[in-house]
């Protein structure tokens, strides 16, 4: 499946257990990838490098806000894994 960065509102890709994907005017990067000093880790690391030069290039080409703002119907939510000290 082709995916181009920022393109579309669903979007993904995966290399080894990293995760690049589309979430409209955001792109989130989630999981891990090793890069090991062999030809999977060279091939890892070119396809990171090309997706990369590809969110860079689309970003240089926009008029881009300073921050972006949440969007009004974001809602924050306590993190479970997180435990308040008494």
């Amino acid at each position: 499946m082709d995916f181009t960065p920022f393109k579309d509102a669903t979007g993904s890709r995966t290399i080894d257990n990293l995760t690049l994907e589309n979430q409209g005017e955001r792109l989130s990067i989630y999981g891990s990838l090793q890069i090991t000093l062999d030809q999977q880790g060279l091939h890892y690391a070119k396809q990171l490098q090309q997706l990369l030069n590809e969110m860079v290039d689309y970003l240089e080409q926009q008029t881009l806000p300073e921050k972006l703002t949440p969007p009004e119907d974001a809602e924050e939510v306590d993190n479970p894994f997180w435990q308040k000290k008494p």
